[in-house]
């Protein structure tokens, strides 16, 4: 129905129609209640005054039934004609008129004898109130009530009253009017209500839609201005957050691409050099191999790149799961233990490591257990020149504890947390030493996702480093 309508005539459309028919259907429900009590007091009106009447016709009837007594109920009648409210018929109980007026509305026989086809008259002749809304002779709604007059509780006779319906018809009318005239000023305020709310509702959702097309062209710094704490402004607050959380991706991506792009130019602009020098027929066979040895460490160095960035794109898309199954974490630090051992010695470095055998087991795959230590065992062998390095574990009551240590040049302590950005490479460490500065980052990137931190702590340049990972043993 509303397919292809925005959310403001969505909104707007449902709520007036809802409020306009159920005030409609109210008011057509009060004004026909109106209505009917206007004429049932009418009725009941005349009902009482025919009671009145009847009972003050009583002993004037009796007089002048059994006494031919007729001046009593003279009088009675001019006091009638004299009120002039209402026009009447009086009857004996043989149904004989007695007196009546010429604009009562019904046909009174030659005979003077009343039919009891009336319906009114059938009701008074068994005792009771009778009434009934008709045309009268003049085709004009009338109102005919009849009542029994008694005289000690024996019926005498019977009286007929009746009006024109035109006086209540006028009072209902006008209560109908009033009831419009009370009513149209409240739908229009809800209909007014109901513009404010649509727009309240609607507009913060085009500003986040004004606010997503202008992202789009690349204002990612835009937010909306949040005014309220309800729903709207909780998802207000979500669209922002979601928008600073997409402005740092996207930053975060072109930043990346960017120091991709460094990373493998240098390289690749070196190994482009050498293999121009190596066509040259006069090159020495020395300096020739110098050259390979160069293009060997050249692409080397871009094969661990390209590796690393391989393995922080399955992190990202969401590639990287585990088997779920516990692994023996002191058999792989130990053996990692017995790998980097030799590659310490090599360099001419002190290798230690305290490994308990009772270490709990961990549901992360060893490969990335192993990918994990020989990223910190890589790095301080690398930033070491002299001194040794140093791996432990030991267990606390949630984690297990992993720390590689060493007496390398270090690092400034504000640059700590800084260590694991993508490309990032200290200050100490920048211009001295060959790298590109991912595998840390693969370390926090792995950690994360499960669950698991790292940190890393320095006393300054030459004060040599320390990198701990905490492991949920729940992971």
């Amino acid at each position: 129905m509303f397919k292809g309508v925005g959310l403001y005539p969505r909104i707007l459309i449902p709520f007036v129609l809802i409020t306009l028919l159920g005030g409609l259907a109210q008011m057509f429900i009060a004004g026909t209640q109106l209505e009917r009590a206007t004429y049932e007091f009418n009725q009941h009106h005349l009902e009482t005054d025919a009671l009145m009447v009847a009972a003050s016709l009583g002993e004037p009837l009796e007089k002048y039934m059994e006494e031919a007594n007729d001046s009593d109920l003279r009088r009675a009648l001019v006091v009638l004609n004299q009120e002039k409210r209402y026009e009447y018929l009086i009857a004996d109980r043989d149904f004989h008129v007695v007196g009546y007026t010429p604009g009562v509305g019904i046909t009174v026989p030659t005979d003077h004898e009343v039919s009891l086809s009336l319906p009114e008259l059938t009701r008074a002749s068994q005792g009771e109130i009778g009434s009934d809304v008709r045309p009268d002779l003049q085709s004009v709604d009338r109102l005919f009530v009849a009542v029994p007059v008694l005289y000690d509780r024996a019926i005498l006779g019977y009286l007929l009253l009746s009006q024109p319906m035109e006086p209540a018809t006028i009072e209902a009318h006008n209560q109908w009017l009033q009831l419009i005239g009370t009513a149209a000023p409240v739908l229009f305020l809800i209909i007014f209500a109901s513009l404010w709310i649509a727009g309240t509702i609607a507009r913060p959702i085009r500003q986040m839609r004004n606010m997503a097309l202008e992202m789009a062209h690349g204002a990612l710094d835009k937010r909306i201005r949040v005014h309220s704490r309800d729903d709207i402004g909780q998802l207000a607050d979500a669209f922002n957050f979601m928008a600073g959380q997409l402005e740092q991706l996207i930053r975060a991506q072109r930043s990346f691409v960017s120091n991709a792009a460094h990373e493998l130019r240098t390289p690749l602009m070196t190994v482009k050099l050498r293999l121009e020098a190596l066509t040259d027929p006069a090159l020495a066979p020395g300096q020739r191999d110098l050259y390979l040895d160069e293009l060997q460490r050249e692409i080397n160095h871009m094969a661990e790149l390209v590796s690393s960035l391989l393995v922080l794109a399955r992190i990202d898309e969401g590639r990287h799961d585990s088997d779920g199954e516990a692994v023996d974490v002191a058999a792989i630090l130990s053996d990692s233990a017995r790998q980097w051992r030799i590659a310490a010695q090599r360099e001419g470095l002190r290798f230690e490591a305290a490994i308990p055998a009772d270490l709990p087991p961990l549901a992360i795959p060893s490969a990335e257990i192993r990918l994990l230590v020989d990223n910190l065992l890589s790095n301080a062998i690398k930033y070491t020149s002299a001194g040794g390095i140093r791996l432990r574990a030991w267990q606390k009551p949630h984690d297990l504890i992993i720390e590689v240590s060493d007496t390398g040049v270090g690092f400034l302590p504000e640059e700590g947390a800084r260590l694991f950005d993508r490309f990032y490479r200290s200050s100490t460490s920048r211009h001295e030493i060959s790298g590109h500065g991912l595998g840390l980052s693969i370390v926090q990137a792995v950690l994360e996702h499960y669950g698991a931190t790292v940190e890393a702590r320095s006393l300054g340049v030459n004060q040599g480093a320390t990198f701990t990972l905490h492991l949920p043993t729940a992971a």
